[in-house]
């Protein structure tokens, strides 16, 4: 997809103009990526394939605003990324953008719930009571709120990952990405929480980015982007 296409009805939510990301190594530098250019609107479901080294992880990375790209923009929600400070592009990140690991980190002492309101404890806006009604109706939207006081090692793989999407939903972000999100679950709850994840985009407005060498999961989104050499060859 190019910038001057539009086939979504809603507005961008993030926008990756010419992003190049180049780093020194010892082998020289390495161009992880080569002017990507891809509008995610909010509302999508895109999936992002290739293989290792393609640039897959550079491109989440630049995305979620944890890499400055070498040349080039990043703008989430209207903010151009280049022109603010530091401590506003934190405060853009941990309010615009939601972020989903293969591994569920979730803190092994604390309840569902808890683990839910991080964002809260980090960027606490709200007080305590709302946050933990907010944490609570994000559960009961991904069809775990019963675990709301259930601890990780209570849970199904499935259920920590869905109690990991719910944190990541917590701050109401225009951007999900997830990073390999179901390689660490079996095949049937694999596909049962792309599902959710995907189901995100119509009940949420979020634009969701779903990393994945799983061609089953990739073909469940609306738009696939595969990267090659730190370049988008393909718009499936």
């Amino acid at each position: 997809m190019h910038l001057s296409e539009n086939r979504h009805p809603l507005a961008p939510a993030a926008e990756l103009i010419d992003a190049h990301l180049t780093y020194p190594s010892a082998a020289g530098d390495v161009h992880a990526l080569r002017g990507v250019s891809y509008v995610f609107h909010r509302g999508s479901k895109t999936a992002v394939v290739g293989r290792s080294g393609s640039g897959k992880s550079s491109l989440i990375a630049v995305l979620a605003l944890l890499r400055t790209p070498t040349r080039g923009e990043v703008v989430v929600d209207g903010s151009r990324v280049r022109e603010l400070p530091a401590k506003d592009i934190a405060r853009l990140r941990g309010r615009k953008i939601g972020v989903v690991f293969q591994s569920f980190h979730l803190d092994a002492a604390e309840t569902a719930a808890a683990n839910v309101m991080l964002p809260w404890v980090f960027q606490g806006r709200a007080s305590r009571k709302t946050a933990r009604c907010r944490a609570h109706e994000v559960l009961e939207q991904l069809g775990i709120g019963h675990l709301g006081g259930a601890l990780p090692h209570q849970m199904s793989g499935g259920q920590r990952q869905r109690v990991a999407i719910a944190r990541s939903l917590f701050p109401r972000p225009r951007i999900l990405i997830a990073d390999e999100p179901t390689g660490n679950l079996d095949e049937e709850t694999a596909n049962q929480v792309a599902g959710d994840l995907y189901a995100l985009a119509d009940s949420h407005d979020t634009a969701v980015i779903v990393v994945t060498h799983d061609p089953d999961i990739a073909t469940m989104a609306t738009d696939t982007i595969q990267l090659r050499q730190g370049k988008i060859v393909t718009d499936l």
